[in-house]
This record gives structure tokens, C-alpha cells and sequence, in this order.
């Protein structure tokens, strides 16, 4: 009598993504051996809080063979459409050329994008309860990676003020395009950190199709506050940068 097969394991529709979502941020790597940054953030829409930004940003190997690895998770449960957001990002060598990049979002619109930086284009694949579909997108040299409303990804951007005022291209996971932004510097302000006063550089920018951003950062690039305006928006750092 030949064995029978054993039967197939069946998992609810959402454990993928549950699953996704827990082995995604726990895998900060063996490799990555220096921390640049880690913390949390308090999210507040129309000076109430809804949510929190957790993340780290770590450094292996050094000089131009250098990673950097960003990751965090978001989690607004106090809005009217209540989200979390996974992300991981990848830059590479003294330009900080993103790599490649990871996002989970479980909500209202529940999806991953997994992208990867080849040359001069990004390939994204998105996964979805309705399917699966690729995209393909300029990334020019120069590019940074931010998605909207994650603060510590600002970090990246923050590497870049030396050379405020300029216009640099911007690469938006989410709607898997690139566009030209203005970063500028506005000048250095005093910022309320946890119980702590911290000087802070306060750095603006703007690009079409979404609100101006407004982030302040320390002497070390370390993002203590990002605020949108337009929507009321705020992430505020819940203590000060670690040493």
C-alpha cells in the first residue's frame, strides 16, 4: 500500500504578510556591526497621537565597501485607517546609492514592494491581495530613497545638507517613480527632544505631488523631528539620539 501524501497545510489569508512582517525586522543581519542610529518615534495628526516609529540604522564593513542598513517599523493605530508599515532599505559605498529596499504595509491597502537598484533603474516588484505586478523606474545618479512618512529615513537625506541648497532626485517606493526635489537648509533651531533641549539643524523638502517636509537633525545627521504641515502631520523623537 503506497503512503498517503500528507494533507496540505492551510494558513489564514493574512499570515503571510504577519509572518513577512516579524522575520523581516528581525533579521538585522550578522554583518551589520556598527549602530549609527536607533530609537523611536511618537506620531501625532492634529496634535493627537496615533501611532509609533520604531527603527535602527546600522553600518557593516567600512570605506567604499560600506553597507548601510535602515529598518523600522510603523505602526499608526489611532488614525481613521489604522496601519503598519515595515521597511528596510540598503545603501551602499561613500555616495550612499540606495540598493535596494523592502516594504510591507498591512492595513486598508496591504502590500509589499521589494525593489532592487540595478545601473541607472529600479526594479520593484508589487505583491498584493489582487495579484503580483513589476514596475520599472529611472534612478538617477545622486538619488536618495524616502518614503513620505518614515522619519528615520530622513537620515539620507540629512547627508546631503552640506550641500543645501540643491535639487536631487527622489525615488518614491510607494508610487515606484522618481522625482526632483528641493532640499534647503533654513537654519539652526532649538528643539524639544523627550526632557531635553537639542540644537538642531531645521531642513525643508519639496517636490511635486506631495506636501512640503520639514525635519530637523543633529550634528550627526540624526533626525530628531519631521513635521507635515499639510496634514497635520508630526514625528517626534521619544529621547535623544544614543552617545
Amino acid at each position: 500500500m503506497r503512503p498517503r501524501s500528507p494533507s496540505p497545510v492551510r494558513l489564514p489569508r493574512a499570515t503571510p504578510l504577519l509572518l513577512f512582517l516579524s522575520v523581516f525586522l528581525g533579521a538585522t543581519g550578522a554583518d551589520a556591526q556598527t549602530a549609527l542610529d536607533e530609537g523611536s518615534f511618537r506620531l501625532l495628526i492634529d496634535g493627537r497621537e496615533v501611532g509609533r516609529e520604531t527603527f535602527s540604522i546600522r553600518r557593516a564593513g567600512s570605506g567604499p565597501d560600506a553597507v548601510i542598513i535602515a529598518q523600522g517599523r510603523v505602526s499608526l493605530d489611532g488614525g481613521p485607517a489604522p496601519e503598519e508599515v515595515a521597511t528596510k532599505l540598503e545603501v551602499s559605498g561613500a555616495a550612499l546609492r540606495p540598493t535596494a529596499y523592502e516594504l510591507a504595509i498591512r492595513g486598508q491597502d496591504s502590500r509589499r514592494i521589494l525593489g532592487q537598484v540595478v545601473g541607472g533603474r529600479v526594479s520593484a516588484r508589487i505583491i498584493s491581495p489582487g495579484g503580483e505586478a513589476l514596475r520599472e523606474y529611472l534612478a538617477s545618479e545622486g538619488a536618495v530613497l524616502v518614503d513620505e512618512t518614515v522619519a528615520h529615513h530622513y537620515y539620507f537625506l540629512a547627508r546631503r545638507l552640506d550641500a543645501a541648497p540643491l535639487r536631487l532626485p527622489l525615488l518614491v517606493p510607494r508610487l515606484s517613480r522618481q522625482v526632483s526635489a528641493q532640499l534647503s537648509v533654513t537654519g539652526v533651531e532649538s528643539v524639544m527632544v523627550g526632557d531635553t533641549r537639542l540644537e538642531a539643524r531645521h531642513a525643508v523638502v519639496e517636490s511635486p505631488g506631495s506636501p512640503t517636509r520639514h525635519f530637523w537633525v543633529d550634528r550627526a545627521g540624526r533626525v530628531l523631528r519631521l513635521e507635515i504641515p499639510e496634514r497635520n502631520y508630526v514625528a517626534e523623537r521619544t529621547a535623544p539620539p544614543p552617545g
